[in-house]
């Protein structure tokens, strides 16, 4: 019987909200390429990504979802208000566990 891969989802956040702002404050993340690129046509930089990232909030949570390709590898995913936007953001704790990676940053909806 083949194992069903589809991606699990939860309401509840993997990372600790209070840690992620400050990872982000102190510059530990990073972007994918897609991410880069989509910033770079929206004329935005990755402080950008750190104030929106600091900004966030507990009802700011969307959900986590877990890796397609990294089972127990857990993705957050949260739907802010910002600067007159929804925006969606996901990320996950970079395999050296001190980074974040950011796999999508936009508005919530776009196509990116």
């Amino acid at each position: 019987m083949e194992e069903d891969r589809r991606a699990r989802e939860r309401k509840v956040p993997e990372y600790d909200l209070e840690s992620v702002r400050h990872a982000f404050a102190e510059g530990r993340f990073e972007s994918t390429r897609r991410v880069r690129r989509h910033l770079y046509r929206k004329r935005r930089d990755p402080e950008w990504v750190r104030a929106c990232i600091g900004s966030l909030g507990r009802t700011d949570f969307h959900k986590s979802q877990e890796h397609e390709c990294r089972p127990d590898v857990w993705l957050d995913i949260y739907r802010p208000h910002w600067r007159g936007e929804r925006l969606y953001v996901k990320f996950v704790l970079h395999e050296d566990e001190e980074t974040y990676l950011v796999l999508t940053f936009c508005i919530d909806g776009e196509q990116h």
